[in-house]
């Protein structure tokens, strides 16, 4: 009864809201003229209307060109990139857990981590798209550690060598340059990786140490780069000196309003990072995936 007394109700108001408008009008209740619209055989017809202009797109009102026609930004940096908001606006805190590429590594439990982290593998390893993909099922962000590089690699040497690495791993963010050697600190083969780097869209970490030239290539080349302040285990440090390091990062992260850290997936450094996350200094900070900084102005 309900859905058909409303309509009914509606529409008698509406009838007699128009029967009061039209006794307001002057000459309500007089005979209406109607005028003869019918042609006429020999009148001249009536002109008929000149083409207005074609329709265009309405403006958004501050002059500023329709947001969904702007083509997405494609590079695997915003298409693999986690959602991340930061609205309190605090320093940036990025951790980097290299997967060690154990079998009998709990990847699931790992990438189901209360916090962001981003995961580097080997893209030489036979399981890294698998693996890979477990971290990215669960929103956590990948990069390839740069392990494929022959030494004193020629321009050829490094397309081959980046072309398997990008199929190997589609998931990646960024490219990830490895701690020791590698192309960081040598300038002649940081000219020839770092532009392939950008021109498949993807970021660069490299390590705060030494000549650093692959991040001066980077920054010269405008592609998106990351500079790791500290490793956190590299020693196999224990878990109450992986949080004092973490707690001199987030200081860093005050100073320069980002910070990137890195460690491993062994379990002490792991638990560290939990134990941290609730105790330490992490409320002074944000924590972000990879991309975050990497994309930071």
């Amino acid at each position: 009864t309900y859905l058909i007394t409303v309509p009914t109700a509606l529409s008698a108001l509406m009838q007699r809201k128009i029967d009061a408008d039209i006794s307001a009008l002057p000459g309500a209740g007089e005979s209406a003229v109607v005028e003869d619209r019918l042609p006429r055989i020999g009148a001249d017809p009536a002109p008929a209307p000149e083409p207005g202009p074609e329709p265009g797109p309405e403006p958004s009102g501050d002059g500023a060109a329709d947001p969904a026609a702007a083509p997405a930004d494609d590079r695997p940096l915003a298409r693999n990139a986690r959602p991340f908001e930061n609205p309190a606006e605090k320093p940036l805190f990025t951790v980097i857990l290299i997967d060690n590429g154990d079998p009998a590594l709990d990847r699931a439990a790992l990438a189901d981590l209360p916090f962001p982290v981003s995961f580097a593998l080997d893209p030489l390893s036979p399981e890294a798209a698998a693996q890979a993909q477990i971290y990215r099922d669960a929103g956590q962000e990948v990069l390839m550690l740069a392990t494929g590089l022959p030494q004193g690699a020629q321009a050829s040497d490094v397309e081959v060598a980046f072309q398997a690495m990008f199929q190997a791993l589609p998931q990646a963010v960024a490219v990830m340059a490895p701690q020791q050697g590698g192309f960081q600190g040598d300038r002649p083969t940081a000219t020839l990786v770092v532009p392939v780097v950008g021109a498949e869209g993807l970021g660069l970490v490299t390590w705060d140490q030494g000549l650093n030239a692959a991040d001066q290539v980077a920054r010269r080349e405008d592609v998106p780069a990351a500079v790791a302040f500290r490793a956190l285990d590299t020693e196999g440090e224990a878990a109450p000196v992986i949080r004092r390091y973490l707690d001199r990062a987030a200081f860093k992260a005050a100073q320069e309003g980002r910070v990137t850290v890195v460690g491993t997936t062994r379990p002490e450094t792991v638990a560290a990072l939990l134990e941290w996350s609730v105790e330490g200094r992490a409320a002074t900070v944000a924590l972000a995936p990879v991309s975050a900084v990497l994309t930071l102005d």
